[in-house]
């Protein structure tokens, strides 16, 4: 397993990255069948080969994810896209 660590700072708040973290794992959902809910102020989720959690806090988003044996090859493309995708978003 190799794991993809990420940390953005924010000033959404606390319901702002919320929200926006639902409505960023319905998209994934829809486009990579990622499974997800929530677990008091933690997102887990879950897709064949990954998972992981994502924690939206007041000024902190961090996400943490493993992916396995199969998925390695492409993680520097993967992490690629979570980061390009948050900091776009972010803005």
């Amino acid at each position: 397993m190799t794991a993809i660590f990420i940390q953005r700072s924010h000033q959404l708040g606390h319901q702002g990255i919320r929200d926006l973290s639902e409505k960023m794992a319905h998209d994934l959902q829809r486009q990579y069948q990622i499974r997800w809910q929530w677990q008091g102020e933690r997102m887990t989720f879950r897709r064949m080969g990954a998972r992981g959690i994502l924690v939206p806090e007041a000024q902190l988003v961090t996400l943490d994810m493993k992916l396995g044996l199969v998925l390695i090859p492409v993680a520097p493309m993967i992490r690629q896209g979570i980061e390009e995708t948050l900091d776009g978003l972010l803005i």
